[in-house]
């Protein structure tokens, strides 16, 4: 396997670690929060969905025309199961660890928290309001 190697403390990331993990992974060494860098994970994507084409092409050429309903579905599963199965391979040899970007502190669930204002306010709402209605409308 390919030597995946974290960007803050320099130790080796196992590579099953960092592909099941692409989107949010904490490194076993430091617990830095880091992810695969997009650039690293287009390959294993354009790879599997090449892969996933021929073998779709491949057994749909073979059924002919047919007309059992699990004829025109196979190809299709078996397509699906080749890039289920191949994108991670791929990505076993080609993800690159980087550091995860930090959201700023001050969103929540893309909402802006307002300052000032109290913990129960949130911009563009008022739970004061909701309080005296029975917090229906």
């Amino acid at each position: 396997m390919a030597a995946h190697i974290c960007p803050h403390c320099l130790k080796p990331i196992p590579a099953a670690l960092l592909t099941a993990y692409t989107d949010n992974l904490e490194c076993p060494h430091c617990q830095t929060l880091l992810e695969g860098s997009t650039p690293s994970r287009m390959p294993a994507i354009w790879i599997a969905l090449a892969a996933a084409w021929l073998v779709w092409y491949l057994t749909h050429s073979a059924a002919g025309t047919s007309p059992d309903t699990i004829d025109w579905v196979l190809p299709e599963v078996y397509a699906i199961l080749t890039f289920g199965i191949v994108a991670p391979l791929v990505l076993m040899f080609t993800a690159v660890p980087v550091l995860l970007p930090v959201v700023p502190a001050g969103i929540v669930s893309g909402t802006t928290i307002a300052s000032g204002h109290g913990a129960g306010h949130i911009a563009g709402h008022d739970s004061s309001h909701d309080a005296g209605h029975g917090a229906h409308h």
